[in-house]
């Protein structure tokens, strides 16, 4: 529940600094299966920034792209 406080990406660790969201995201209620999901803008100790989502049904984390 809430905001990631690091995440793994290409066997690296990337431990987060500031968060912005979540902005949740609903669509598809019209369909078989909805889309639910939380995303996330953060900024990583590196400097990095990242968008991550979490699937509400499950809970499971992806990288939704990066931020040059």
């Amino acid at each position: 529940e809430g905001a990631p406080a690091c995440f793994r990406w290409h066997d690296e660790d990337y431990p987060i600094l500031r968060v912005w969201g979540p902005e949740r995201i609903r669509a598809g209620w019209w369909r078989d299966a909805p889309i639910e999901r939380d995303y996330y803008i953060v900024a990583t100790e590196r400097g990095s920034r990242f968008w991550l989502f979490r699937r509400l049904q499950d809970g499971a984390w992806f990288l939704h792209g990066a931020f040059d």
